[in-house]
């Protein structure tokens, strides 16, 4: 009886004793970072315009992941002293608002900071295109002039084009315009034909454009033989209406792979948007495109 007696006096001391180490303890305090945006450069000429929707970065401090977050965001970070921190731009790919994904054509930003507990350090992130990216349309279709790449008309009716114009403008001189006035107006816009055939080391491919639209449309991508046969179709992505001029990335990295298991037979590709009036919502919309670029690794 003596001896359990003892062993529950002892017990009881040294819970007492942890927990006064416990309380005790300080808190630590993280290091802040604050990154408001991230800012893309851009050659005008080589590369075309700097407009970008980087909407997150993932951020990593002494080469350790220390999370995805929304931008504007302010960072805790756990260390202190002398760090590297290197944050990738990452973008919504497709439009789709759940899936956050580091853009591999844009370089990440990297600065050395010595962080100091309680204290924010604000960054102000600056990236560009990487030295391997081609751009198809070189660089892109920007409508600033009456030489389109992206003026096939597809559907055989001449009312449901692309053309120029000046009264709605995302930047520069023009946009594009196809204005669809039927209720049972069908529209569908190719690319010019690409006959470079996809390569297997080169499938990350991605389509930017910035548009502001009445309807919705989808954009894909046509595939053909030597005959001008339709053998490859996908047109699955798309935007809604939008009443104000947006930046979306469209990931085509499948597409090209399927390309590339067709190639025996395939002798040229293009991209693709088709529209219609049909569900009757609206007897007129206007679709504006501008900055039309096509990115591919070298």
């Amino acid at each position: 009886m003596r001896i359990y007696t003892s062993i529950a006096l002892l017990t009881v001391i040294l819970l007492s004793i942890t927990s006064c180490d416990l309380g005790n303890q300080e808190e630590a305090i993280p290091a802040f970072l604050f990154i408001p945006e991230f800012t893309l450069n851009t050659d005008v000429e080589t590369q075309g315009t700097n407009s970008e929707k980087i909407t997150e970065a993932h951020v990593f401090v002494a080469n350790e992941m220390i999370g995805i977050f929304t931008l504007p965001a302010t960072v805790p970070v756990l260390m202190e002293g002398d760090q590297d921190v290197q944050i990738f731009p990452a973008i919504r790919a497709n439009g789709l608002g759940d899936i956050t994904d580091i853009y591999p054509f844009y370089r990440s930003f990297q600065v050395n900071l010595d962080l100091i507990p309680g204290e924010i350090d604000s960054i102000f992130p600056v990236t560009e295109y990487v030295p391997n990216t081609r751009f198809f349309f070189e660089p892109q279709e920007g409508f600033e002039d009456g030489t389109l790449t992206f003026g096939i008309d597809l559907d055989g009716d001449p009312e449901t084009t692309i053309e120029l114009t000046n009264q709605e403008i995302f930047e520069g001189n023009g946009s594009g315009l196809i204005a669809l006035e039927s209720a049972d107006a069908q529209m569908e816009l190719g690319s010019n034909l690409i006959t470079e055939l996809p390569i297997a080391s080169s499938s990350t491919t991605y389509l930017e454009l910035n548009y502001k639209t009445d309807v919705s449309f989808l954009v894909g991508v046509l595939g053909y033989d030597s005959q001008g046969r339709i053998i490859y179709s996908q047109i699955d992505k798309g935007v809604n209406p939008r009443a104000e001029w947006n930046k979306i990335y469209f990931d085509f990295t499948q597409e090209m792979i399927d390309l590339f298991a067709v190639a025996n037979e395939l002798s040229g590709w293009r991209l693709v948007i088709i529209s219609d009036l049909f569900d009757g919502e609206v007897d007129q919309a206007n679709i504006y495109l501008d900055n039309i670029k096509l990115v591919q690794f070298r």
